[in-house]
Formats: structure tokens, C-alpha cells, sequence
């Protein structure tokens, strides 16, 4: 597929970030403590678009394939990227991004005139691939889908994700979900009321799919509840 929901973050991929200012008061030994309690107004989610079938999509790594590098992959000029795995070649096509053993991370680009398998690097500003309109994918935030079923850009609200802590690194994961997400990629697998969820890492696939144990999740508008 094109490379969903997630190496690139957004500012808030944390979540909704909540802020206060508290205040001093002068105390004296016979005097109860002062709380100022205002509750927090997370916002509401809008309407109900129905449930979705839940799958996910991943940065492939070639170290998680053992096979001989027999497969020659090129970039969009025709100049010669690197030899890798055939499986590695087979899993990049399906993801839409993969990273190589040196570190390098590239992404699906289309055919090339005289070479089967096309890949371009990614740039500085799309460090987890890119998806539909030269968007960067996001881990945990990017999600593909059926653009005549959900616009490209549409922010949306998933209650099974609100609450669920997040794997990975602090830099762009290992948070509890807010359940926001964006409509930021697309694939030709991703048809009608399917959503595939951008889960950074295999691994953190793995984790995810474990926690949630679901194939099928609500996708409701973000409404005031996501910003």
C-alpha cells in the first residue's frame, strides 16, 4: 500500500496535552488546604460513521529477513539503491515503507523504466514515509482508508484506541491514546468500511493487536474531542 497510523511525530503525537496554572496560599497551622478543582473538558466526538474493519501497516525492517539479498532495487532514476532479501522486497511492496540494514528508509515509488522495484528515500520531513498528498505518516495517528468513504485530511475519534497505552520510544511513542487520528493514506487493499491503522513497527503491531484483540473498531468524527 501507499505509506497508515504514528522516524516522524507530530508535536502532540503524545496526545492531547493538558495544561493548568496553579496558585500559592499563604497557610497557616490551623488551616485546611485550598484546592481549586476545575474539571478538564476533553470535548466531545461527533457523529457516528459506523464500525470499521481494523487492520494495520508498518515500517518492514530488512534485519527481520534472513533469505539471501538476491533482488536488486532502484531509485526512481534507475540508480542502484541495494541487493536485498526477495521476501524484504515482498514485504516493502505490501507496507509501503521499509528500512534498510544500513538505516536508510525508503518508500514505494512507482515503477521505473527498466527495473521492476522502484523505491525513493525519504526526506527529513517524512522520516516514517509518505502517504496520500505528500503526507508524513504519523505513527499511531496515521490511518489509511477509502477515500470515497472518508475524505483525505478528515480527523477522526476511535473510543477503542482512548485510553490504550502505546509501544515504542518516548520520541514518538510509548503514550496513552487520545483516540484522535487522521485520514492520511490510502492502499489498494483499503476498501470501503476498512481502515488500516499505521502501527510504526512490526513490533508494535504485535503489541497493539494484543491489547486491543479486535478486528473491527468505531470510527466516529473528532468533533470538539480531538484538536
Amino acid at each position: 500500500m501507499l505509506a497508515v497510523a504514528s522516524v516522524g511525530s507530530f508535536a502532540a503525537a503524545g496526545g492531547l496535552v493538558l495544561g493548568g496554572c496553579g496558585s500559592e496560599r499563604e497557610q497557616t497551622p490551623d488551616a485546611s488546604p485550598q484546592v481549586d478543582a476545575k474539571p478538564v473538558d476533553l470535548g466531545t466526538p461527533g457523529a457516528e460513521r459506523g464500525s470499521f474493519q481494523l487492520t494495520y501497516y508498518w515500517v518492514t525492517a530488512e534485519e527481520d529477513f534472513t533469505g539471501t539479498a538476491d533482488t536488486s532495487i532502484y531509485d526512481p532514476s534507475g540508480a542502484l539503491l541495494d541487493t536485498v532479501p526477495a521476501a524484504f522486497v515482498s514485504s516493502l511492496d505490501t507496507e509501503g515503507t521499509g528500512r534498510l540494514r544500513d538505516g536508510r528508509v525508503l518508500n514505494v515509488a512507482g515503477s521505473c523504466v527498466g527495473h521492476a522495484h522502484c523505491y525513493q528515500a525519504v526526506d527529513a520531513q517524512h522520516p516514517w514515509g509518505v502517504g496520500v498528498q505528500d503526507r508524513a505518516l504519523v505513527p499511531f495517528r496515521t490511518i489509511a482508508v477509502d477515500p470515497k468513504v472518508i475524505p483525505y485530511g478528515t480527523p477522526l475519534y476511535i473510543p477503542e484506541l482512548d485510553g490504550v497505552a502505546m509501544p515504542g520510544d518516548a520520541s514518538w511513542g510509548g503514550f496513552v491514546h487520545d483516540g484522535c487520528v487522521i485520514a492520511g493514506d490510502t492502499g489498494g487493499a483499503i476498501v470501503g468500511m476498512h481502515i488500516d491503522f499505521f502501527a510504526a513497527l512490526h513490533t508494535d503491531y504485535a503489541a497493539i493487536d494484543h491489547r486491543l484483540g479486535l478486528d473491527h473498531i468505531t470510527i466516529r468524527d473528532a468533533g470538539t474531542r480531538c484538536h
